[in-house]
């Protein structure tokens, strides 16, 4: 099982280990817009970021369920974009489509050798995803997450 901590605080002010890559991940939509929610801090943190992202989503299709991992403006921070929507499926379809995704982030992960972990597991910074613009119960996406097992997830609240 997966280890889920909650943190209080700012996502984007977590602490990168010397010598260390750190993870943000989020929930985004296929059509290539961080257009609102904490997408839309994404898109005013990391603009070169947001460019990738919205270029891949207008050369790539039939993403859901997959994920992105892109470098971001900042050399020691990767953003793990999980699609779970195109704004046309129900809770239980992004529930799944986030399972999925995590599942795709796993695979992308294993080819790097300096990212943040703890007790052998890949650490993940993330808000609450899906709970706020897709509309998800949290408990429903968290019980997606206890299913990826090798993932260590920093939930970030504010």
């Amino acid at each position: 099982m997966s280890i889920i901590k909650y943190i209080q605080g700012d996502l984007f002010t977590h602490a990168i280990p010397p010598g260390k890559k750190i993870i943000l991940a989020h929930a985004c939509n296929t059509q290539g817009s961080w257009g609102g929610g904490i997408a839309a801090v994404f898109r005013k943190k990391f603009p070169k970021a947001n460019l990738d992202y919205s270029q891949y989503c207008h050369v790539h299709h039939n993403l859901l369920g997959k994920s992105l991992l892109i470098q971001s403006d900042q050399p020691s921070i990767l953003i793990a974009c999980l699609f779970t929507s195109d704004f046309n499926q129900s809770p239980h379809q992004i529930v799944e489509y986030t399972k999925q995704s995590l599942l795709d982030l796993e695979k992308l992960l294993s080819s790097y050798n300096d990212l943040e972990t703890i007790d052998g597991k890949v650490v993940i910074n993330m808000p609450k995803i899906n709970a706020g613009i897709f509309g998800v119960p949290w408990e429903d996406t968290e019980e997606a997450l206890k299913k990826v097992h090798d993932l260590y997830f920093n939930v970030y609240v504010i």
